[in-house]
């Protein structure tokens, strides 16, 4: 008997030393090739849209589109000087020259690539996906609906529970107003925290975009945040999106301490960064596109503040302490001045975890500024009758409603 199990024994060694022999990519055969995150949508327009998702193994994919009902499909890939990106797992796939007001499906490709030398390529199994659908947003359109969360920070379950809390049936996009997550420390992390559950509940077939939060900039993978979010072509955090008569302008508010405080060891630079949204702002508020817009929107995680708002009786108690962080001081003295000449309707913020409303003041800030808190969703729909504003709490409580 004891004779057997050396036998098996043997066996088995032999067989670990077999395989650690074998190329990865032999042994790699084994495993199913999977699309295993996404797709979900970003950076949606009137004439483009970025498919993100990623693969269970390195590999060559794309994406197929064709107008809905349509027989004529086009593959698309992302191209970088004279290459197409290929053994990788991670893919935005840009898709430019779509018709404005218009309803597309679309489905990824992907071939496993089990080696990948100088002259000769071994592919092992190709997958695709099933047809999702989506629309391009319309330059005429006189209304947009879309929901707002923020401060979620890693909870995917609390986000699942405020996104049922909307109408997603209703909404044409999602915005993430900061701190969805507490800092950037685990690889896949986006995926766990919200993109799982966004393209569960609605990302296949319509964007989100998500507005950074002071704790989206900290962790030592912060820095590759930006190759799971592309809210706009040029690769910005910051950017502003066009629906029809409604512009919204998403800001990207930095740290809220001092870039010197000691907990950023010297790693941030976040004072010049906001100043390079305000030279960018300022051009934005004069372009004949947004002077164009009937109704006007900001989001920001952090709610600017100056000190004459604590001349308000119910800003009274709460801005002196917001005036001694760097955070929204900085927006403050940089963005109101510019912000209060473009005929904002309304700014959305978030920061506080606490339900806030800065209300207007003359000279001061010319538009009210809703910070939400970190247990509530908004609905926001922009028509021509102004910008309804309802918050529904998790509990399912009303807890603002409003025109502005």
């Amino acid at each position: 008997m004891k004779t057997f199990f050396a036998s098996i024994y043997k066996a088995r060694i032999l067989l670990v030393a077999l395989l650690l022999l074998l190329p990865a990519g032999i042994v790699a055969q084994g495993r199913s090739y999977t699309i295993n995150h996404g797709p979900y949508l970003q950076g949606l327009t009137y004439d483009g849209v970025i498919v993100c998702f990623t693969t269970s193994d390195r590999g060559f994919s794309g994406v197929e589109i064709r107008e809905k009902g349509s027989s004529e499909v086009r593959l698309c890939r992302t191209s970088k000087d004279g290459l197409f990106e290929a053994d990788n797992t991670l893919n935005s796939i840009a898709i430019e020259g779509l018709k404005p007001a218009t309803e597309y499906e679309y489905r990824i490709i992907s071939k496993q690539m089990l080696s990948f030398e100088p002259y000769k390529v071994v592919f092992g199994e190709e997958i695709e996906s099933e047809w999702y659908d989506f629309r391009t947003f319309g330059p005429k359109a006189d209304e947009v609906t879309f929901v707002v969360a923020n401060d979620i920070h890693d909870d995917a379950k609390k986000c699942a529970d405020l996104l049922d809390l909307m109408p997603m049936d209703e909404a044409d996009m999602v915005f993430y107003n900061g701190d969805i997550m507490s800092h950037y420390s685990r690889e896949g992390q986006p995926f766990t925290s919200f993109i799982d559950v966004s393209v569960e509940k609605f990302a296949r077939h319509k964007p989100f975009a998500v507005v950074r939060g002071n704790h989206e900039t900290r962790g030592h993978l912060a820095r590759e945040y930006g190759n799971y979010i592309h809210n706009t072509r040029e690769g910005r955090y910051y950017g502003v999106y066009y629906f029809g008569t409604t512009a919204v302008v998403m800001l990207d508010c930095g740290e809220d301490k001092d870039d010197e405080h000691p907990v950023y060891a010297g790693l941030v630079d976040f004072d010049r960064y906001r100043e390079e949204q305000a030279e960018w702002l300022k051009g934005v508020v004069r372009s004949k596109e947004f002077r164009r817009a009937e109704r006007r929107i900001v989001i920001v995680h952090i709610p600017p503040t100056v000190e004459r708002m604590a001349q308000v009786e119910q800003n009274a108690k709460r801005v002196p302490d917001l005036m001694t962080w760097r955070g929204n001081a900085h927006l403050g003295e940089l963005l109101l001045p510019i912000l209060n000449k473009a005929d904002i309707d309304v700014m959305l913020s978030a920061h506080l975890h606490s339900h806030v409303v800065f209300p207007p003041q003359e000279g001061v800030v010319e538009f009210p500024i809703i910070a939400n808190d970190n247990v509530s969703a908004m609905l926001v729909r922009s028509s021509e009758k102004g910008v309804y504003v309802k918050i529904v709490n998790r509990e399912g409580k009303t807890t603002l409603e409003e025109t502005y």
